[in-house]
């Protein structure tokens, strides 16, 4: 490639991250979410097949990580090319693939479109990994053993799987332990048994430390002795 075909690509990579001004700027004038755009753009400017990248935005604030998860997945669809992406980060998972693969100690364990990961996880393992707060895993002992499968062991609740009722509507007596007040939400830390539950719930909902909820739950995950996700319909056949 001669030197004028290069000086156009690096010039159109500049410009897909928005850090042209800067080709004239030496390392130290540039920011840290600057910096970060030059690595991902030398990796752009070589046009592979596949780009690999390993927690690229680990090392940023949650700012800048917000503002190039963004730019990545608008990059992403106009090169029209593969990325490969490694992270620990769900939000970043979930909000940026097309297809999440999950590993555990080096093995492929789920491989699916980010509703169906979150949605209908192979196990309990693949459950945790997406979702926030994380799933609460309990006892099935602790619950009504009439409304799930008779092989489930362990019941999966998401906050969207809890709804928190007067004490005197049926359900499992649950403590609320304490209250985060986050704005347009509430994380709810409740006590059921011996056992604890994070949840959300509307902040026009009035709880405090040391009220008795009832809990009701809907649809949720069932899990078998081994940690397997078993299957709604298994209820219906057993019913």
């Amino acid at each position: 490639m001669n030197e004028q075909l290069v000086r156009r690509r690096i010039q159109q990579v500049a410009e897909l991250l928005h850090i042209e001004q800067k080709l004239g700027n030496r390392a130290t004038a540039l920011s840290g979410g600057e910096m970060q755009r030059v690595a991902i753009g030398r990796a752009l400017v070589r046009e592979p097949a596949v780009y690999l990248m390993d927690e690229p935005l680990s090392s940023l604030d949650a700012k800048l990580r917000a503002e190039l998860r963004l730019e990545l997945k608008r990059i992403q669809r106009e090169l029209g090319t593969t990325i490969l992406y490694v992270t620990h980060d769900q939000i970043e998972a979930m909000t940026m693939a097309d297809r999440i693969g999950v590993m555990k100690e080096g093995l492929l364990v789920q491989l699916g479109t980010p509703r169906e990961i979150y949605e209908r996880p192979d196990n309990a393992y693949v459950a945790s990994r997406l979702g926030t707060p994380a799933i609460n895993l309990i006892p099935a002992e602790l619950l009504a053993r009439d409304a799930m499968p008779p092989n489930v062991r362990t019941v999966g609740l998401r906050t969207e799987h809890i709804r928190i009722a007067a004490v005197d509507r049926p359900g499992p007596i649950a403590q609320v332990r304490w209250v985060e007040h986050l704005g347009d939400q509430n994380h709810v830390h409740l006590k059921l048994a011996s056992h604890s539950l994070v949840t959300l719930a509307d902040p026009a909902q009035e709880l405090k430390a040391g009220d008795q909820v009832s809990l009701e739950f809907d649809d949720p995950l069932y899990f078998d002795q081994a940690g397997n996700r078993v299957a709604a319909g298994e209820l219906r056949r057993h019913a």
